[in-house]
């Protein structure tokens, strides 16, 4: 089941966070967000975020462009998070072997785009800039509780 795009405008880095965090308060092992949107758009806010909502310290999360993959280990789940954009268009992930990090965890990536998830069922999110707000846009998925937790107390545009 898909459902329509919505979006949010998160006017500050707070808002961003605040998105995360009602995000990584619902998920659960198996899930799988993919990040899309231009450098600097807030695709590791929103994953710091993601991880405090999960219970992970928020102090730990940077972006792991130059290491593919962190682990932020939470009081309530695992978060993974991996980052493609040194990999390039056409990524051959299966050395990252995203569905043993589903097993034990969720796992967001940032430019997921570059790769071939097709056997995997993401939620698929893309950031933009507008006006010096960011603009987040659940684009696909199924996951009522992440649907929820997007559309709660936020400003839906």
């Amino acid at each position: 089941m898909t459902h329509s795009p919505v979006s949010l405008r998160c006017p500050t880095e707070r808002d961003t966070i605040a998105l995360g965090e009602r995000i990584g308060r619902v998920l659960a092992r198996g899930d799988l967000i993919v990040l899309s949107g231009p450098l600097g758009a807030g695709k590791t806010v929103l994953v710091r975020g993601i991880a405090v909502g999960a219970g992970a310290d928020a102090l730990t999360v940077r972006s792991p462009t130059f290491v593919l993959h962190h682990v932020y280990p939470g009081e309530r789940m695992t978060v993974h998070h991996l980052d493609l954009y040194r990999l390039g268009a056409g990524a051959d992930v299966r050395f990252l072997d995203i569905g043993g990090l589903l097993d034990s965890g969720a796992v967001v990536v940032e430019w997921g785009e570059l790769a071939d998830l097709s056997g995997h069922t993401p939620l698929r999110v893309v950031l933009e800039i507008d006006g010096g707000a960011r603009v987040i846009t659940f684009e696909d998925g199924s996951v009522p509780r992440v649907i929820a937790a997007w559309t709660r107390d936020a400003e839906v545009t």
